[in-house]
Parts: C-alpha cells; structure tokens; sequence
C-alpha cells in the first residue's frame, strides 16, 4: 500500500462471513431483471473498435515477473501437526526511501532468505523491509514471554509516514511482547492493537485496546500529514481506549480512532453503531488530510448525524470524516438481495476506491446491480467509484464462482489494480471473468486485474498450485513495478505444495497455514506486448509506438499529435506541421491548429479564400462560415463584426435602414436614388422617402423636409408634413391655423354645421367647452348649443347661466326666460333681475314673490306689513303669516297673536299674559313649569325635585331638604347646631355639615367656637360658665384665673400689676389706714351673697347657656338681688375711683385728676374709667 493509505485484509471473522453466506445466497435467487453494468456505470469512456477488438483477443497473461521472493519454514524445521511453521503476509506499504514494508504473521522456524526469525511456538506479528527489487533488509517481530503459553498475535495491516515511522495494528491474545513493551488482553480474549516503529524497525511503542468481548480487533491504519495514525476496526459489547470505557450497543460495533504519534494515547473515538453487527474494515487519508473509511453492516447504524437502513442482509458503508472525527458524510451500498463486503480502500485524483465481495442484488444511489449474473453460487470481486462528496460513480465485478478481492493499489499511470483469490467451476480447475478476459488455473489461486479510471476491466492474469493459494495486497512501488503479496499452500497436510508463477515454483513445507510471498512484475495494461514502463501508452495499444512530435506520448494516446499546443479534437490539421505554437494568434489567427504561412489558406476559417477576402489578416474576426445569414454581400467580412456596410450600397449599417437581408445590395444610395440617405432605395424598397415616420402612402409630403421624425409634437395630424414650415393646418380639422383656435387639438375632423357650431376649429364634443362661444363654458350653460356672437356678463346675462337674458325669442322675453335663475319665469317673478345664485322655495321665498326673503323681499309673507322699519326694528311680528289671511297692524292673523311675547300662541298659551321663563317651559304650554308639582314655579323653587304631596317652604323646600347654611349637606342629613355654619366656614364642614367650631371636644356643652376654655377638666363639666369650670374662669379677662384673682372685676384694658389687681385696685385697696376700701368691702358682700344665696342664680346661668332658649328662667329674687348689687357696685367704683372734686378737663375733652400721692389719672370721653397716667 502507500505511505498514505491502509486497507484491512481479510479477518478471520470476515473470512467466516463470506463463508456462511455464500452457502445461503444460491438457495434464494429471486427473479430479478439483470442491468448489464456496461448500461449503468461505463458510458464515460468509449473504446474504439480497434481498441476493443485488441482487449478482446487477449485472455491471458498482462504482465512480466521481475522477481518474486518468499518467507518460509527453515529448511530441515519439521512441519507437521505438532509443528506448524508458517508466514502470512497481509500488508505493504511505500517507505519515502523507495522501500517497500511487509508486515503479517509468523510461526515457529520461519526464515526471510538470509533473516531467521525467532522460533516460537505461536502466532507472532512481524515488520519487515524489502528492497524494490526484491531483497530483504530486516526483520522485527513480536515475542511470547516465558511462561505466556496460549499467546499470540497477528499484523493485520501497515503504513509508513512521511518521515519514515512505521504503524503496524492487529490482534493479540494473552501476552505480547513489542521489543521492550509488553502488551496484555482482556481476559485471555482477543484485543486489538497499535503499534510503532521506526525507519530501521526498531520497536518504539505498543498500544492494546479491547475488553471482555473475543471480537475486538483493529483492522486498518493510516497517517495524517502530521505523523498520527488513524485506525479502523471492531469491538463487542464494550472496550477500553486509554482508560475510558465505551459500551454502546449489543454486539458488534465499528470505530475510528485517532493515536497520538509520539505517545500512543488514544485521543478521540468515534463509532457507528446499532443493534446489529457493524464493522471497520480499511481506512486510507488523501494529501489533504480527509480521512476515508469503509466496512459492512446490518440493521440501520448511526454514524454521526446519519442513520443507515439496510432492506437485505450484509450492507456496505463508506464515510468521510475530518481530523477531529466529525462525520462529514456517509453512503452506503444496501442489498436488496444477498451480501457486499468492503475489505480495501484506496483513492486518487479521480475518486475513492473500494474493492471486496459481493453477491446478489445490489443498490446504489438507488441504482440496481447485479452480481454473480451467471447464476454460480457464490461471490464475486468488486471494484467500485465514488466520487469525493460521497456519491457513488460506478461499480463493476467480475463473474464466475467465487472471487474474493482482497487488496488493492493505485496505478500512477490511471486506474487501479485488484488482488485476491477464485476458487472452483470445476474439480480440476477454476475460472473467473473480468469483462471480457477470462482466466483459468488450479483452484483457489491468486488473481490480479486492472481497471481503468472509467470502471473498465483492463486486464487479468492469476497464478496459483494446487493448493489455496491467495493475494493479500497490492501497490506499485517506487521504481513503477507492481508488487502482489500473498499466501501459498494453504491447507498443507505434507503432501507436498508449490506455486508456479511465471513457470517457475516456488515451494513451501509449511503446515496447514503456508508461505507469504512478494511478487514484483512489470504490467502490460493495454495488452501491446510493452510494459507499462516502456509503453509510450500504458493504458491505450500502440504497437508501433507512433510519435510524430517525439513528447514520448504515443500518438494513438497523445491529446495533440503534432506537438502544437493545439488538443487533436480542436486541430484542423492535427498530423500537420509539427511543434509550433497554435496559440500564438500571429501563427494561427483562426485557431485551427493550420499554421496560416503555409497550411492555412483561409486564415480567419470564414470559408472565403484568403484571395478573395476583404477582410483578410491576423486582427480579422476569426472561424466563422460566409453565408447569407453574416456576410450578405459576400465580401469575406462578418457583418455583425467587422463589415461596416452589409449591403455594399455604400451607406454604412449604422446609417443604413436597409442594411441586412432582405434588403437590395451591390447598389448605391445617392439624392436621386435615395432621397434621405438612409441606405434603402427609393424605388421598391423605401416606404418613406423622407424618413419622417410616415409612409409614402399615407404621406402628404412625401419627398418634404429631411431631418425630422413625424411625432405629435412636430406633426400634430400626422400627415408628414411638418406643422412649423409645411403643414397650414396643423390638425387637419379644415379651419387653417390662423383662424383655428385649437391648433392642438382633435385631428383629422371637418369643421362644419354640427361639429363646431361656433366655427372655431374646437371640436364641440371633445375639445370645445363653450360650443356657443359665449364665455360660459359648456358644463354651466343652460344654453350651450344657444344664441351666437355675445358674451356673457352682468347686464346679459344677469344669472350667468350662459342664456342671453334679452331677445325676441320665447316672446320677447330673450333665450332666458329665468333671468336670476330663481325658477319663476320673468313674467311671474316681482325681482326678475334680482339677486341670483339661489332658488325659490318656501324657506328661502316665503310669498313665493320671486324675491330672495334675506336678501331682497321687505315682506316676506306678504301680508302688507314690512319685517323692519327703516330704522332696522321689528315691524311684523308675524312674518311668517300664511298667504291671504288678514292680519293685525302687526302682521300677525288671529292665530298667531302672543300677548306675552313668550313664543307661544295665545291659542296654545296657558298662561297668556305671564311670559314662562326662557327655558323652563319644557311642555311649551306658555306657563313656566312646576316639575315637582310643589305649587312653586321652577325660578323659584330652590328644590326641583321635592317629594309629591309633601309641604314645602316658600323656597319650595321641605324642612329635610333645605340647607340653611348653604354649606351643600341638607338640614336632614346634618346635626340641628350645624344648620348655621358661618359663611367663612362652609368648605370645612365634614359630612355631618359641621365644622370644628361647631363641634364641642371637652363636651361641656358649649360648642368649640363659643368654648373659651375648650379643655374644660371632666371633673368641672357640672360647674361650666361660658364653656369655662370653676379652674378656669376669669371673669375680667386679666389672665388671672378668678380662683387667684383678688380683683376679679378689674376693667377691661387696664394693666395688672399682680393677683389680678391694676394699679387702681392696689391704691384703692391700700387707702387709709389700712381700711378695707369700698371696692374690698363690695367683693366680701358679694362672696357673702353668693355663698348665702346666689349660688342658685350661677347654675341657673350655667344651665341656660347650655339648654338655650328651652332652659327654665332663673328666680326672679336672684336676679334681681344680683342686679342691684352690680348697680351698687358701680356707683361705689365711681366714688373710690374720685375723691376728691378737683378734676380738670382740657380742650380735648380728657378729664384730669391728680391724686394725693401726686398721680395723674386721666378719662378720655370714650373711656368709663379712669386710668393712671404713665409718664416714663
């Protein structure tokens, strides 16, 4: 294989899968129609007869042994069942040194021609290196430890790196020794493993991976261009990569994994998996890195994102994934019918490859193939395409019993090249078909083919002895040989075996499990007896190897015979002058691949002689045929191109209206033959000889002015005559311009009697909008089609209705018999040039006089009485009186009097000389209403809505409904000492109608606003005067309580010096010899009468200022013994206050009186008392 590419052979397990089938797949064949696969895959490539008639002649051999070396059981090492010596060669791989590397198994005493292996007694694994031509370099091995019986391993595939480093993987059992590195299994089952080694072969590191299972094996390996390995295989139940354990789906599961170049770490895995069976088989990665894998199936696995379903039995898989392990796509091959088996995988610039087995009927992309077509029990080997997105391109087999292909390799020079194994038709022999070459040998030999890029079999030849014998892989190797490797002489039982190649044979002792050989032979694809290697056309017969430029590439195989940079299939002269440029355009202007000098004797291909053309040179327009269609005058130059006059008339096309077919050419455009130069010829060929746009026929001017194109603007009746220097009457209405006052109108009409009533060249019915001409346009006109040569105005035509309102029509009374347009005849109507713009009807011409009520009538019901004086006042009253009916000297008739001016007729007025109030008449009975029916009119009923049959105030109020103080909470709904709120007070009233002063808080029965002691303690609330208790009462305002006033009577205003005594009381008090003054001796007669008596006379007084006006009056004795002392009181102040008679009184009228301490006192006359004066 390459330094790229791996593929896994074929496992034990696989081996016993296509077993069990082929011995089920014959017994049920149904009837299917076979597609031929020449029909579906091969329509690509169509060989020639020759060609095939060549193919079809070989049957045999389609190559030369170069060499051919082997691994055997060392001479004179006994062979027998207790000795079992034998090499199985499973795998190549290119080094970058141009060495190939083999790798397999091996058992017992074993030998590489000079290399001896170690002798053990079990399966070891084993590396080695082999020259190009056929040598071996060295050998490394697996070993058993001592006393690890029961051990072994086999090396199941190879590659190499791009710098040399070696990946081996496989299975092992037991113990296994990697050079230094010891490797054991799960539990005595089989593990699979990856191991590395070095250019030299020497072991670096070794990596197991598996679990509890016995099917855990890796298969295949491949390299990235960084140096990590890639491996393909399978594991049962669970399996343990690194230390993470994976157990998906019950039995067997396929993975991909990624292995660390350096450390051998596994650094991610990745599955497909299902119920079913599902396995890796072979894996390769291309030089971008895309990793490509493939293996068989059952069920419906998931890989990735993408689910599979396979209808039949044993399904095929193929993937691509990207270096980080993500599924970037998956397809399959189902059976229908029958199985397919994967078991290599390779891929260069034209796709993917994959090779194996298969049988019965198979579909790809939905196309059906089928194999075996023959009827043989058994398998046939496959070769299949697929493009890099996934899709299948096509897919071939070969024919005959059973053939099993198990390797495969790229061919550098195209195609590819199968190995594997057939087995019998017949007990002597075995046969198998790949196209249309047939092989025959000893059964179950060796096969090798080659298949062309395009899904054709190219070739085939087989080796083999009498035994089995079988291919294992296959590649070409530095120096272009092809190398098979394989087994021989399987199933030994020391009989004696060989295996002829080339008539040669080779020999192998080995018991039961054979010999590997390495077969190195120089191919012959095309079957011309050359090799590859020395065929001028490896893939394409050339006996004579013909090569006319001398590239080395045959001329039946090369793209451009004669060397001239021009491909064969676009050379005119492709066997002409040899090696010269065809690109260079100077060489070869038409590109032909004629070299114009002298091969080409019509250099621009136009199919005009290069005598004979006009257009001849290397910058001519180049490979085209002159014909009618571009080149109509046949002088060589393309028309559309480079002929700038297609006709020859001398007019060139961009001028030229004529220029193409099937206008007349080969003459020339001059005045007389062509009056306005536009290349067509006036006679017979040019419909419009000006080229105004109009033809001749239709051309009133039809040799006229050059220059200018017939359009609306410039000829309006398009008549081709030019309206500004030709045409006298623009519009072709029959009125000439100068009259016609719509030069832009209407065209081609005759302007006469009905169409144009007023003769001005405007059409009446499209154009015209005052057909009568008299300033009013036809829509306003009540005479459109009316009276002619006037114009409406004022004195005229008074209501503008376009109607002259003066003639000797309609009786002398003119076209207008309504001449203010008010809808009364002028004979009928009292204003009939009045006011206009209005209609008679009774709202607006209430006597129907004619005359606009508002605007000019001064009688409006005409009754005789005028609606205003000249003054502007209201003469009738009534001046809506209906017609004819007599009236009062104030317009009205008997039914429309109203005596008391309120808008109701006294004949509907209740109430005939009492007005109603504006807007309380609501039944317009002519009373003012009384809604509530209280027996108080609404203007003065201050409650509209009082209750039916109660008794209202003259406010027309209820007791309940009144609200005294206006405060907005009716007397009803509101506390009987809150009835009064004050004015000021009203907006703080609560919901009881009351507000704080109303309200009474120490509850001592005098409401807060009359309370002066509005704290009044609990315990005095029985002894309250003025709202005050005994604590706290002060009955001369002093500010001293008058239970610590010594002067409780002191005057208001006067100052108090201390106890509640002014400086008045003091002096009196201390007058004498220290006497009691009359005051004292008034204040201890009046303790003594209200201690003896008049405390009856204080709670009555308490009593009525707390019940009002329902409290019982005081005893009369009390009241007036209290009267009589206050009396007393009095005059007794007024002589202490005095004594002594000199007072004077100034001009201000104060009195003055100075006492005999030398203080002033002074009375003013508002004052009652004296007061000291104060000096300071």
């Amino acid at each position: 294989m390459s330094a790229s590419a791996s593929r896994s052979n074929t496992t034990a397990a696989a081996l016993i899968l296509i077993m069990l089938l082929s011995s089920l797949i014959g017994a049920f064949q149904p009837e299917i129609e076979v597609v031929g696969e020449s029909s579906l895959f091969n329509e690509d490539v169509v060989l020639t007869l020759a060609q095939q008639g060549a193919i079809n002649l070989v049957t045999g051999r389609a190559s030369t042994t170069d060499f051919v070396t082997t691994a055997v059981p060392t001479s004179g090492s006994s062979n027998d069942p207790g000795n079992e010596n034998n090499v199985a060669i499973n795998s190549l791989a290119l080094q970058p040194s141009g060495n190939v590397v083999v790798a397999g198994s091996l058992r017992g005493a074993v030998h590489f021609d000079s290399l001896v292996a170690v002798d053990q007694d079990y399966h070891n694994a084993f590396v080695a290196e082999l020259t190009p031509y056929g040598t071996w370099q060295w050998l490394s091995q697996t070993t058993i430890p001592l006393g690890a019986a029961d051990s072994g391993a086999f090396g199941l595939d190879v590659t190499v790196s791009s710098s040399g480093e070696i990946f081996l993987v496989g299975v092992l059992w037991n113990a296994i020794e990697f050079g230094t590195h010891l490797e054991f299994s799960n539990g005595m089952s089989k593990d699979g493993f990856i191991a590395k080694l070095d250019s030299s072969g020497n072991w670096k590191w070794s990596t197991a991976f598996g679990g509890t299972g016995n099917d855990d094996s890796m298969n295949g390996v491949a390299v990235d261009s960084n140096g990590d390995a890639y491996v393909v295989g399978a594991f049962r139940d669970h399996a343990y990569f690194n230390n993470s354990s994976y157990n998906h789906q019950k039995n067997e599961d396929a993975f991909v994994t990624k292995v660390n170049r350096s450390s051998g770490d596994y650094e991610w895995v990745s599955f497909g998996m299902g119920n079913y069976d599902e396995n890796g088989t072979a894996i390769v990665i291309d030089g971008n890195d895309r990793i490509f894998a493939t293996g068989y199936y059952h069920g419906a696995p998931v890989f990735g994102s993408t689910t599979l379903a396979n209808p039949g039995s044993t399904a095929a898989w193929i993937g691509e994934m990207d270096l980080d392990g993500t599924w970037q796509w998956v397809n399959e091959a189902v059976t229908t019918y029958g199985a397919i088996i994967p078991l290599d995988i390779t891929y260069s610039s034209a796709g993917i490859y994959i090779c194996g087995a298969m049988s019965g009927l198979i579909q790809i992309d939905g196309v059906a193939h089928w194999a075996n077509s023959t009827g043989s029990p058994g398998w046939n080997a496959f070769v299949g395409l697929l493009h890099y997105n996934g899709s299948w391109n096509w897919l071939i087999n070969s024919t005959g019993h059973t053939q099993i292909a198990r390797g495969i390799g790229v061919n550098p020079l195209g195609g590819v090249v199968i190995t594997g194994w057939f087995d019998i038709e017949d007990p002597a022999f075995a046969n198998a078909t790949f196209g249309a070459h047939a092989i025959i040998n000893a059964p179950y030999s060796v096969f090798v083919a080659g298949v062309s890029p395009s899904g054709q079999w190219m070739w085939a030849t087989s080796v083999g002895g009498p035994l089995f014998d079988s291919g294992t892989d296959v590649m070409f190797s530095s120096n272009g040989k092809l190398l098979v490797a394989g087994q021989f002489c399987l199933s030994h039982d020391s009989a004696g075996c060989a295996m002829r190649i080339d008539g040669t044979l080779y020999y192998s002792d080995a018991f039961f499990n054979g010999s590997g050989f390495v077969w190195g032979l120089s191919t012959d694809s095309d079957l011309d007896n050359r090799s590859d290697l020395q065929d001028n056309c490896p893939l394409v017969p050339n006996y004579n190897q013909d090569d006319m430029d001398s590239d080395q590439i045959g001329d039946v195989c090369d793209d451009d015979m004669d060397g001239d940079g021009r491909l064969n299939v676009d050379d005119d002269c492709p066997t002409g002058v040899i090696n010269w440029n065809a690109t260079d355009w100077a060489l070869d202007a038409d590109g032909d691949g004629c070299r114009d000098s002298d091969e080409d004797m019509d250099d621009d291909n136009d199919g005009v002689l290069d005598s004979v053309d006009d257009c001849f040179g290397p910058d001519t327009y180049r490979n085209w045929t002159a014909n009618d269609a571009n080149d109509y005058d046949r002088d060589g130059c393309h028309d559309t191109f480079e002929d700038d006059d297609d006709d020859g008339d001398g007019v060139d096309d961009v001028d030229d209206d004529c220029a193409f077919a099937p206008s007349t050419k080969n003459w020339t455009s001059s005045v007389s033959t062509d009056h306005d130069t536009d290349g067509c010829r006036d006679a017979g060929e040019d419909l419009d000889d000006d080229n105004d746009g109009v033809l001749d026929d239709d051309d009133n001017c039809a040799k006229g002015e050059l220059g200018w194109n017939s359009t609306q603007a410039n000829d309006m009746d398009g008549d081709g005559c030019r309206d500004v220097d030709e045409d006298f009457d623009d519009d072709g209405d029959q009125i000439t311009d100068t009259w016609d006052d719509c030069l832009s109108g209407a065209i081609n009409w005759n302007s006469s009697g009905a169409l144009d009533l007023d003769n001005d060249g405007c059409r009446d019915t499209d154009e015209d909008f005052d057909d009568d001409n008299d300033g009013v346009a036809d829509d306003d006109d009540a005479c459109p089609r009316g009276v002619l040569w006037w114009i409406s105005n004022s004195v005229t035509d008074n209501d503008g209705d376009g109607c002259k309102d003066s003639g000797s029509e309609n009786g002398g009374l003119g076209e207008d018999t309504d001449d203010d347009g008010d809808g009364l005849y002028d004979d009928e109507d009292d204003c009939p040039q009045g006011v206009t713009g209005w209609f008679s009807t009774p709202d607006l011409d209430g006597d129907r006089d004619g005359c606009h009520d508002e605007l000019e009538d001064w009688d409006d019901d005409g009754d005789g009485i005028r609606e205003f004086d000249s003054e502007g006042n209201v003469v009738d009253r009534c001046p809506g009186t209906p017609l004819n009916v007599e009236v009062d000297p104030y317009g009205c008739s008997a039914g429309q009097a109203d005596s008391d001016g309120d808008g109701v007729q006294n004949l509907y007025d209740n109430c005939p000389d009492i007005a109603a109030v504006v807007g309380m008449d609501d039944d317009l009975d002519g009373c003012t209403d009384d809604l509530d029916r209280d027996g108080i009119i609404d203007d003065v009923d201050d409650c509209l809505d009082s209750p039916n049959a109660v008794v209202v105030g003259p406010d027309g109020c209820t007791d309940a409904e009144r609200d005294t103080d206006g405060d907005g909470i009716q007397d009803g709904d509101e506390l009987p000492r809150c009835r009064n709120t004050p004015a000021e007070h009203i907006g703080e009233v609560d919901i009881f109608g009351c507000w704080d002063g109303e309200l009474d808080d120490d509850k001592d029965g005098v409401m807060n606003a009359d309370d002066t002691c509005p704290d009044t303690p609990t315990a005095e609330l029985e002894d309250v005067i003025d709202g005050c208790g005994a604590s706290q009462r002060d009955e001369d305002g002093d500010g001293v309580v008058d239970s610590a006033d010594l002067c409780p009577w002191t005057d208001s205003g006067d100052s108090v010096q201390e106890d509640g005594c002014s400086d008045a009381q003091l002096f009196l008090g201390r007058g004498g010899d220290g006497a009691l003054s009359g005051m004292m001796f008034a204040l201890i007669v009046l303790a003594i009468l209200l201690v003896a008596g008049g405390i009856t006379a204080a709670v009555v007084i308490r009593r009525r200022r707390t019940e009002g006006a329902d409290s019982e009056a005081p005893s009369a004795a009390v009241e007036a013994t209290v009267e009589e002392f206050v009396e007393d009181l009095d005059d007794l102040q007024a002589e202490d206050a005095v004594v002594d008679d000199d007072v004077t009184t100034d001009e201000h009228g104060t009195s003055w009186w100075e006492d005999e301490l030398g203080a002033w006192w002074y009375k003013t006359p508002e004052m009652d008392d004296w007061s000291l004066f104060d000096e300071g």
